[in-house]
């Protein structure tokens, strides 16, 4: 098991990340279960609408916290899908420990990725004193419910801190992305390019100099907070830098390169080797066209294109009633998530492996 505490860039509004937890286009494509506990709206997924109200308002009550109202945390399982019962004791040790056993949350558990998980939306304002609560060192609590959770369930054994090992992969948030939409996401793009940009980091003897090769990617490192972030050009897509790379984190680039000194301007202006577009994340040797089409689309001022085709896999399910290519490569796209993830992985760098695939759809 490993946890993470999610750090929410909407602050207050709890209400979208319960309606986030709750989202399930088809059945069985995301949400698995969903229970509500110290609400009296309610416990489960049909008492959610009343259930975020009675929060909401609880959270309104407390004028005094500044910070946000609301605690999200994940918790990832590595090869099993824990029974129902065992899910709804593991929520309740994660509150206990934290500080939460009396406060009202959202529990949802997520099929969409190759880990199993859990999500809890706590409201951090208690409905009784509506004092604010933020745990103490969550980190070390959270990783002892981890260690203990395992044994009672005999569940497989994560040791030591998973902070460094989980630095490999996409985080939760971005997995979710790319299962809903089909299309990269920003995570991805950074971490495609991660050992380019790290060599950029050894080779940097300032913070112009690392500003200007990260400007090749359409990368710009921000300050945010008390760390720093990697944004988009445009600023539209943003990521913790520290996810990434131990290397780009605060207090490692500021001890190479002293206190951080904002990129120059003219960087907006320089043209970039590299940046990123949303492309497709699946695999088909005739799907450009489909694609451009759909790009065609997204970019049209047809609102009505908008509001049908958030997305590229919600395009293919609106084409595939008149277009077997669709069709197609949706289905192609399912038995590829049935292979093992280092297969997964082979099929995923040049495409002229996958039109190798013994796929036939």
């Amino acid at each position: 098991m490993i946890s993470k505490c999610v750090e929410r860039r909407s602050k207050d509004n709890f209400s979208r990340l319960a309606e986030y937890l709750a989202a399930a286009k088809e059945v069985g494509e995301k949400l698995d279960d969903l229970w509500i506990v110290g609400s009296n709206a309610g416990t489960s997924k049909e008492d959610l609408d009343l259930a975020i109200i009675e929060i909401e308002a609880t959270q309104a009550l407390n004028v005094r916290a500044k910070s946000d109202k609301t605690y999200h945390l994940i918790v990832s399982f590595r090869n099993e899908k824990p029974a129902p019962e065992a899910l709804r004791d593991i929520e309740e040790n994660f509150a206990k420990a934290l500080g939460f056993e009396d406060h009202q949350r959202v529990v949802a558990t997520h099929i969409n990725t190759d880990n199993f998980h859990m999500h809890v939306a706590y409201n951090k304002i208690h409905p009784k004193t509506l004092n604010s609560h933020t745990p103490s060192w969550d980190f070390k609590k959270r990783d002892r419910v981890c260690r203990d959770m395992e044994k009672k369930y005999n569940l497989s054994l994560d040791k030591g801190s998973p902070k460094n090992k989980e630095l490999e992969k996409p985080s939760t948030k971005s997995k979710d992305y790319e299962a809903t939409t089909w299309e990269q996401s920003f995570d991805s793009y950074v971490r495609e390019n991660k050992k380019d940009l790290k060599d950029i980091f050894e080779k940097s003897n300032s913070w112009k100099d690392l500003h200007k090769g990260f400007a090749t990617y359409d990368l710009l490192i921000k300050k945010r907070g008390n760390g720093l972030v990697i944004t988009t050009n445009d600023r539209k897509s943003g990521i913790k830098a520290s996810s990434i790379d131990r290397a780009f984190s605060k207090a490692s680039m500021e001890k190479k390169f002293g206190i951080f000194e904002p990129p120059e301007k003219s960087l907006n202006k320089s043209k970039p080797v590299k940046k990123y577009i949303k492309k497709p994340i699946t695999l088909h040797p005739k799907q450009s066209a489909a694609w451009n089409r759909y790009i065609g689309k997204k970019r049209s001022k047809d609102s009505l294109a908008l509001m049908v085709y958030k997305n590229w896999r919600e395009f293919l399910s609106a084409e595939a009633l008149n277009d077997p290519l669709a069709m197609t490569i949706m289905v192609y796209h399912k038995q590829l998530m049935k292979l093992p993830e280092k297969m997964l992985g082979v099929l995923n760098k040049p495409s002229k492996v996958a039109q190798k695939s013994s796929f036939k759809c």
